[in-house]
C-alpha cells in the first residue's frame, strides 16, 4: 500500500488542479501488494488531479510493479492530468534494465542540485 500525502477532495465539486496526489510506494511493490495503491492511483486520475510517485522506498518490485507504473505513465495524458515519478530506486532501474526499458519510467530531475 502507498502512503498517500496530499487529501483527495471528496465531494461532488470540480476537482482543485492546483492540489497533486503524492503517492510515497512501499518497499515491496509486488504483485501481492498492488491492489490498494492501483486503486488510488485509478482514483486521482479520473479525479483529474495530477500525480507524483516518489519510488525511493521501493527495495523489491516484480513485473506487475513495472506495469502499473507504466500504465500510470500511459493512461495519465488521457485523463488530461501529469504524472511525475521522483526519487532514486535500485530495484527499479534494475528490473527496468532486466526487462529491456531503461527509459519507460521518467524521473524527475533532482532539485538538490546532485
Amino acid at each position: 500500500m502507498a502512503k498517500k500525502q496530499a487529501t483527495v477532495p471528496v465531494s461532488e465539486a470540480p476537482p482543485d488542479l492546483s492540489k497533486d496526489s503524492v503517492f510515497i510506494l512501499d518497499a515491496n511493490f509486488e504483485i501481492q501488494n498492488l491492489e490498494e495503491t492501483r486503486r488510488d492511483l485509478i482514483d486521482s486520475l479520473t479525479r483529474g488531479l495530477p500525480v507524483t510517485v516518489d519510488v525511493s522506498r521501493i527495495a523489491t518490485i516484480d513485473t506487475a510493479g513495472v506495469q502499473l507504473l507504466i500504465a500510470l505513465r500511459n493512461a495519465a495524458p488521457k485523463h488530461g492530468v501529469s504524472v511525475e515519478f521522483r526519487g532514486e530506486s535500485a530495484a527499479l532501474s534494475n528490473a527496468l534494465l532486466m526487462l529491456g526499458l531503461p527509459d519507460a519510467i521518467p524521473m524527475a530531475p533532482r532539485h538538490d542540485g546532485r
